[in-house]
């Protein structure tokens, strides 16, 4: 991922671009940061701090912009209204570059990749046999809603019974408690999945299901602000920040589940 980084960013960074937007974030010496909880991304203690990589990174870009940084923390699929709504700057929180949310959004240069795969209960695997075997309506998988997997498990799984949660840590305590036969998820959730005490679950494939990567997004008429993302993720970049951060972050130490959200999600993200 990185390597194509720096390959794409002379065309990302064609054109004149507007100070406006910047300038006003500039004026109010704050950058509204849109946050859900998501470990390692953004990780919620149960006193309310937060840390993670996203936390580490934003903090990091403040103090390079000259700015202080106010997290605006929402559910995973409310994180686009955030930004659309103008009550957030940006997102930050493992947040994929996708088609569905480029419709209303403008993505940064990535600086993270994510692999999703499908674990299931060993029992389920052999019976199902196959991928294709797993989509059948007597197997249920878990699913973030208004997140990749969730895309991932309609896409792929469309005549399973499909469970969506509003977090990963409700996903996990679905596998555990047996609610779930499997879920669609990524690391460090897919180590998590297979420690669960109880039933055992595997990874029943050996190819990701999807690959996607991660950035800041921002409102689309924030092309000044924009283009100061763009120039600290390569600036980062080239120093390496980005695969120390993923080395410290995506460790067995920090592979814990957040506290979930407040209130359940809808189905979809973005909205319009």
């Amino acid at each position: 991922m990185r390597k194509t980084l720096l390959a794409v960013a002379a065309s990302l960074f064609a054109g004149s671009a507007s100070a406006a937007d910047f300038d006003e974030i500039k004026a109010r010496g704050t950058l509204r940061v849109a946050v859900a909880a998501l470990s390692p991304f953004v990780i919620k203690a149960e006193d309310g701090t937060l840390s993670g990589f996203e936390i580490d990174s934003t903090k990091a870009l403040g103090e390079k912009l000259g700015l202080d940084i106010e997290y605006v923390e929402k559910p995973f699929c409310d994180l686009a209204e955030a930004v659309l709504s103008g009550e957030a700057d940006i997102i930050a929180s493992g947040y994929s570059n996708m088609p569905e949310r480029r419709r209303l959004l403008d993505f940064s240069l990535p600086y993270h990749d994510t692999e999703y795969f499908l674990v299931m209960s060993r029992a389920k695997a052999k019976e199902g046999k196959t991928l294709r075997g797993m989509n059948r309506r007597d197997i249920s998988i878990g699913f973030q809603h208004g997140g990749v997997s969730g895309m991932v498990a309609n896409g792929e799984f469309p005549g399973s019974d499909l469970k969506g949660y509003s977090s990963f840590t409700q996903i996990l305590e679905a596998l555990a408690a047996g609610d779930v036969d499997g879920a669609v998820l990524f690391e460090p959730y897919l180590d998590m999945a297979k420690e669960l005490d109880g039933v055992k679950h595997v990874i029943p494939h050996e190819f990701a299901l999807t690959r996607t990567i991660e950035a800041f997004a921002t409102d689309q008429d924030s092309a000044a602000l924009h283009e100061a993302l763009n120039e600290w993720v390569i600036e980062k970049d080239l120093a390496g920040y980005w695969d120390e951060l993923e080395e410290k972050w995506f460790s067995d130490t920090y592979a814990i589940a957040s506290a979930p959200p407040p209130y359940a999600c809808p189905a979809a993200t973005p909205v319009q």
